[in-house]
């Protein structure tokens, strides 16, 4: 807290109060600033990682890399061949559908399912939005969503989601996802961890939808962290002001 200062006969603060008052604001106010100053430069940090994000989503798919690496390779559109061979995963189903909601169509699930290559490797694939009464049989989400039979060629975005981190994610019986827990999820289907958002339509119906990544959904909220530190820092000096030469 700033001090309050002392009073000295002529009923002003005395000298030796004011001192302390500012020696405390000018202390604050250049915390303030440096935290401003510091926001702004994580600000044009986080514009120059979205904007390389961003470049990587708008590039042509490349083969899927034989080694993973999220930080070079986030958000990069890969195409690759395989298909979904349906093999119950070690909680009994034979994908991992998180919960979800989707205007217009309302409440229902992202279906990620893992998907075999030509050479046996397993990764996660996001096929996209299917509704609630679609994808529910018998009070779990245990109803398998058709895909194509045999090999097919979809081209998607590479993404490592950090969701998943606060306790059990989903329901062994019904097979609801309420967290996008990749690493269990692959686990379960002995994949790789890696999800493959797919923008390829791996329905032979209607549904699933594809949900692709349009955008980088990266959180930035550097700017308003910025501006909280200098309204701050100037409500402190007008502060210190304040207390320092006011009137008894």
């Amino acid at each position: 807290m700033i001090p309050r200062p002392e009073k000295g006969g002529s009923g002003r603060p005395s000298s030796f109060g004011r001192i302390g008052v500012l020696a405390t604001g000018v202390i604050g106010v250049l915390i303030l600033i440096g935290l401003c100053i510091w926001q702004v430069q994580r600000l044009e940090w986080k514009e120059g990682v979205i904007a390389q994000l961003e470049a990587r989503l708008a590039a042509d798919p490349v083969p899927l890399p034989a080694v993973f690496d999220p930080e070079s390779q986030e958000f990069s559109r890969v195409a690759l061949t395989g298909s979904f061979d349906f093999a119950p995963g070690a909680h009994g189903f034979v994908d991992a559908p998180l919960l979800t909601s989707v205007r217009p169509q309302g409440p229902g699930y992202r279906v990620i399912q893992p998907f075999t290559l030509a050479d046996g490797r397993r990764v996660m694939v996001d096929r996209g939005y299917i509704p609630v009464e679609e994808k529910n049989e018998g009070g779990a989400a245990s109803r398998p969503t058709p895909a194509p039979e045999g090999p097919i060629t979809l081209v998607g975005a590479l993404r490592w989601p950090e969701e998943g981190d606060e306790g059990p994610d989903f329901g062994a019986s019904d097979n609801v996802w309420t967290e996008r827990d990749l690493a269990e999820m692959a686990a379960l289907f002995d994949a790789e961890p890696v999800l493959v958002v797919a923008e390829t339509s791996t329905a032979t119906g209607e549904w699933p939808l594809p949900q692709p990544l349009a955008a980088v959904d990266v959180r930035n909220n550097h700017l308003e962290y910025a501006i909280t530190w200098g309204a701050l820092a100037l409500a402190w000096a007008a502060m210190t002001g304040f207390l320092a030469f006011r009137r008894a």
